[in-house]
């Protein structure tokens, strides 16, 4: 079975001949040859037996949400989104939703805020 990296961003599939494991002070964990981000691994040999390494399975998927605030001519801001879903299949996403504009605001900060809430709801609905 592959590794596959957790940065959401990257979401590279490794063979494990590419994972260079190590052992640190939080636990074993792979570089990502991609990114360099850490992803964790687990020994799940015998106490005693050689390490066998395998990367934990995850509850929640690394879901890619993007939340902006598009300013508009009259000075307030219009909250958007955009949302990938990851499938349950590693490494895969679906294709990406978008919302030009779920409400609009006078504070940038409080547009974002609102769609981040709305992509938090979306995600657990569906969840």
């Amino acid at each position: 079975m592959p590794f596959i990296c957790e940065n959401v961003e990257c979401r590279a599939v490794l063979a494990r001949g590419q994972v260079k494991s190590n052992h640190e002070n939080e636990g074993w964990c792979f570089y990502c040859p991609d990114c360099n981000a850490r992803n964790e691994l687990k020994d799940i040999g015998a106490p005693g037996s050689p390490v066998e390494l395998v990367q934990p399975e995850r509850s929640d998927l690394p879901h890619k949400v993007i939340a902006t605030a598009r300013p508009l001519e009259d000075g307030r801001y219009a909250a958007q989104l955009r949302v990938q879903r990851a499938l349950s299949m590693k490494g895969t996403y679906a294709v990406e939703e978008r919302w030009e504009q779920l409400g609009v605001f006078l504070d940038a900060q409080e547009a974002v805020a609102h769609a981040k809430s709305m992509a938090t709801d979306l995600l657990e609905r569906k969840a």
